[in-house]
């Protein structure tokens, strides 16, 4: 009985669905690419996988308060265009480079939360216009792609901690830290408070203009990840690296379970999704599939995973 409990619980748990779509896709792929479990293999996918993880993190926090991030794929984008300018070999060059893209990325965040929660704009124009004002810095910044970005990016981003612990891993980690700091604090509760009803939250004294802003803060953080994990990768800045960022990351949230409306959801499912949508990708290639199949398939993919998500609420609808 107390087995039977507990696949009714896990049945019916937020993950659920996804994790066992997550599970399909390592399947296929595991049929598809030669060692997939091997070693090698999983560090190349995981180093591949991890900039759009961090930039799934970035939407989900967002998402999660009610809100929406058209800015986040060129908030990447600036933040890599200024370390590109500004980096050279030297300790205090890095940290320059770090520095300043840490305070743009920062301020595009301050902008789009003021906005957002002070200015009360929608966010999905709001948020489209602060895109275009990063393109636009990028652009000034670094009209054509290059720069430079020191060797040991690219050598520590490759490289294993211990023998076999991936950098890549760690930077995922490094999220799933400060997401785990975050959720010990009140800011935590407020957000989803927001996100599921900002008007009942606005009554019980919370401060909700301010809570949006925060979420676009905490994002940032995750932004300026990705962003360090994307020069790590490429060793140069280019004002259109980002763009795909975007939707994909907000696509990663809808699979991974988060509610469009907010309020409802878990990070994790943000970083599956983020997975899926990496698995998916090796999928049309070992498939020698088109890669115009790639969005439709991703498409398909959603549309799967919002029904998955629905289920629990029509299974109470009919018992009631």
């Amino acid at each position: 009985m107390n087995g039977h409990n507990r696949w009714h619980k896990l049945q019916h748990h937020s993950l659920f669905p996804i994790a066992i779509l997550f599970l399909i896709v390592v399947g296929v792929n595991a049929v598809l690419q030669p060692g997939f479990f091997t070693y090698d293999v999983i560090h190349s996918n995981l180093a591949s996988f991890t900039p759009l993880v961090l930039a799934s993190m970035a939407q989900a926090v967002v998402i999660l308060v009610g809100g929406i991030d058209l800015s986040l794929g060129m908030a990447i984008t600036l933040s890599t265009v200024i370390m590109a300018a500004t980096m050279d070999d030297s300790p205090s060059g890095i940290l320059i480079g770090i520095g300043l893209a840490l305070i743009a990325t920062f301020a595009v965040g301050a902008l789009n939360g003021l906005t957002v929660g002070f200015l009360k704009l929608p966010a999905i124009i709001s948020t489209f216009a602060v895109s275009s004002i990063c393109y636009g810095a990028a652009l000034l910044i670094m009209p054509q792609p290059g720069g430079y970005i020191p060797y040991v990016f690219y050598e520590t981003y490759q490289a294993t901690i211990a023998s076999f612990l991936p950098v890549s891993l760690l930077f995922i980690l490094a999220g799933l830290a400060i997401w785990a700091f975050i959720r010990r604090r009140k800011i935590y509760r407020h957000l989803y408070a927001v996100g599921g009803s900002e008007q009942a939250a606005y009554a019980n004294g919370i401060p909700t203009r301010k809570v949006k802003l925060y979420a676009f803060l905490i994002s940032s953080i995750f932004i300026v990840l990705a962003a360090l994990v994307i020069v790590s990768q490429t060793a140069t800045g280019d004002a259109n690296i980002g763009r795909a960022y975007t939707l994909n990351s907000i696509a990663a949230v809808v699979i991974g379970g988060i509610s469009l409306q907010g309020g409802k959801g878990n990070l994790i499912g943000a970083v599956l999704g983020a997975l899926i949508l990496g698995l998916i990708s090796n999928i049309i290639f070992f498939a020698n599939l088109s890669s115009f199949y790639q969005d439709l398939i991703k498409g398909l993919i959603i549309i799967f995973a919002l029904t998955l998500s629905i289920l629990p609420s029509l299974r109470k609808k009919a018992l009631a």
